[in-house]
């Protein structure tokens, strides 16, 4: 009885270490943007909802940083996931679409405060109307604090198309990118939030760290599919704080 006992006591550390994770429970609001830009058109309530505007995302970069958050890029947030680096209270800032207002509107604000963040460029629109040139791209990833990640060629809802469309809108948009950036391409955001299990797949057989949709909550765990923070437009700063 005595042998039992003391077994039970010499087992007791092991029991309460292996029952401790072996990585902090981190969770890192992933922030999604669209246009920064002051919209006016009170009859396209979409466009609203995706156009925060200069005062508001200046007044947002503000409460990030007196309020002691430290933006990183999406690679420094993959090594904290992965429980490799660690910084105090993480955020990361991601645009879809790579639209002109990113350049004209949010990189300015961005310099201003010396914040990282990540453009999610849709390769096939680069050039367009209202679309990034590849000289704004060169000249903003100069500067070291922008990178630029995957969104497909075309903007296709990737669960509507054939593995060998899913393929061909993957792989040959990072591979432009990373030609063009010189620069590794590690993470995708899929258009509209549109993704299975099927697009996971074929995603992380393409070379892809990790995926991004639009269903809300904070990144836990580098995986094809994590959350993210939408940002919407006219929402206020309380709003804004409380999804932190």
């Amino acid at each position: 009885m005595k042998t039992l006992l003391a077994s039970i006591i010499l087992l007791l550390p092991l029991l309460f270490f292996s029952a401790t994770p072996t990585q902090a429970s981190t969770k890192i609001p992933v922030l999604m943007y669209h246009y920064i830009r002051n919209f006016t058109y009170p009859g396209d309530p979409e466009g609203h909802v995706l156009s925060v505007s200069l005062a508001n995302f200046n007044e947002q970069m503000d409460y990030l940083k007196t309020n002691g958050f430290t933006p990183i890029s999406l690679d420094t947030a993959a090594n904290i996931l992965q429980g490799t680096a660690s910084v105090p209270k993480p955020v990361v800032l991601t645009f879809d679409d790579g639209t002109i207002d990113f350049y004209a509107n949010a990189y300015p604000i961005l310099q201003k405060y010396h914040f990282p963040a990540t453009s999610f460029v849709i390769t096939g629109f680069v050039g367009g109307p209202a679309y990034l040139s590849w000289n704004n791209i060169y000249k903003m990833q100069s500067s070291g604090l922008i990178s630029f990640e995957d969104h497909t060629i075309n903007h296709h809802s990737l669960t509507s198309l054939a593995n060998v469309q899913i393929l061909n809108e993957v792989s040959v948009s990072k591979a432009q990118l990373q030609q063009q950036t010189g620069q590794p391409v590690d993470f995708i955001a899929y258009p509209y939030g549109s993704s299975n299990s099927r697009v996971w797949k074929i995603i992380k057989q393409t070379g892809y760290l990790g995926g991004f949709g639009t269903w809300s909550g904070q990144a836990s765990q580098l995986s094809m599919n994590m959350p993210r923070v939408r940002v919407s437009g006219g929402e206020s700063l309380a709003t804004f704080a409380k999804s932190l």
